[in-house]
């Protein structure tokens, strides 16, 4: 639960930072309907869908404007604050969930009257009726009752006058607890929401509305970074256990808006090691393997700022144990404060599979 309290005020401080001068933005109160269907990613779970989701959403939205250089090379996108709630038509064994959410709506197009944006959000899920062993064993998909949100949206919005707009759009959400607990199959929402947003804040137009200079990059950086946290591998072990990764990293500057990433990822993680131990189909010699673990790493990162949505493909090129695909992948937020110190959350997969949810700090040099 602390874990998770850190990586959202961690998400809502980084979009929040450099935007407390409410004058110089317009500001939105956003309501949304919500319907769609749970989707079936698994046989396992067929039987835990007997209804069509349905709820309601509240935004505060931040229509940037231009005030700083990166506002203006992505077109002067929208910052969201949310809070939404999904009744999943099956108390017994889903619950009701309860989304806090933070979000960057990146504009497609522009035209006089309409505009086409995609969302990457993120947050935490409150569950009312998580897994428990004894009393709800049936609920694979959510074992936590707080989950980690990735989201994306398709919105169209239609102008309607200077204070009303309409916002149609398709919205794929994603909860799962990053391997925290298991079982762990997670739960994908299909939605087609309708919105209505009202401008509660205008911008005061006497603002000096000069576009600041874009910064110079360095064409090469380099950092080291420590992420750690907790992981459960199996229903066998229970207790979630502790993992660390050390990654060593350098970043090449394409532009302004993207880096090129390459580096190397140690890993070490005690879940793994008693999963070993306690395997009931390894031999007394085979469970001694080394658990540890050494990828090599190529990522993207797309800048806004100093904030910046990393993605990443790595290989194991030191797995003794074989224990899981040699490829895997990591998705998450960066966020430089100052000059050399950074901070990170991101969720570690092997295919659409999550291995750890990961908060961690760096040192750029």
């Amino acid at each position: 639960m602390f874990k998770s309290k850190i990586i959202f005020l961690l998400l809502a401080g980084v979009l929040l930072s450099g935007n407390c001068h409410s004058q110089s933005y317009d500001w939105w109160i956003n309501a949304q309907a919500i319907k769609g269907f749970i989707l079936p990613h698994n046989k396992k779970i067929n039987h835990l869908i007997s209804g069509h989701p349905e709820g309601l959403e509240l935004n505060i939205q931040q229509e940037l404007n231009g005030k700083r250089y990166w506002e203006t090379i992505y077109n002067k996108p929208v910052v969201n604050y949310g809070l939404s709630y999904y009744n999943l038509n099956n108390d017994e064994q889903l619950g009701r969930l309860f989304i806090a959410s933070a979000a960057m709506d990146l504009p497609l197009s522009r035209k006089q009257n309409t505009a086409l944006f995609i969302r990457i959000g993120t947050g935490l899920v409150y569950c009312t009726n998580p897994y428990d062993r004894e009393a709800n064993n049936q609920n694979t998909m959510i074992s936590s009752t707080i989950s980690y949100l990735l989201q994306t949206r398709l919105t169209y919005e239609i102008k309607l006058n200077d204070n009303f707009k309409l916002t149609p759009n398709l919205n794929i959400t994603h909860a799962s607890n990053g391997a925290l607990k298991s079982p762990n199959r997670g739960i994908n929402l299909i939605t087609a929401n309708l919105g209505l947003s009202y401008r509660v804040i205008s911008k005061d137009e006497t603002q000096d509305e000069s576009v600041l200079a874009i910064p110079e990059e360095a064409p090469y950086k380099f950092y080291i970074l420590a992420v750690t946290g907790k992981n459960t591998k199996s229903l066998q072990i229970r207790e979630p256990q502790i993992f660390f990764n050390i990654m060593l990293m350098g970043q090449k500057t394409l532009n302004h808006k993207s880096d090129l990433q390459f580096g190397i990822d140690y890993s070490h993680n005690n879940g793994l090691k008693e999963e070993i131990k306690g395997s009931w189909f390894l031999t007394e010699e085979e469970k001694k393997v080394d658990f540890r673990r050494v990828g090599l790493l190529i990522g993207h990162e797309l800048k806004a700022g100093n904030l910046g949505f990393i993605s990443q493909l790595g290989i194991y090129v030191y797995n003794p144990s074989n224990s899981r695909m040699p490829v895997y992948q990591r998705y998450g937020l960066k966020y430089q404060f100052r000059e050399h110190l950074i901070i990170q959350a991101s969720l570690k997969t092997h295919a659409a599979t999550a291995e750890q949810a990961e908060i961690g700090l760096g040192w750029k040099f």
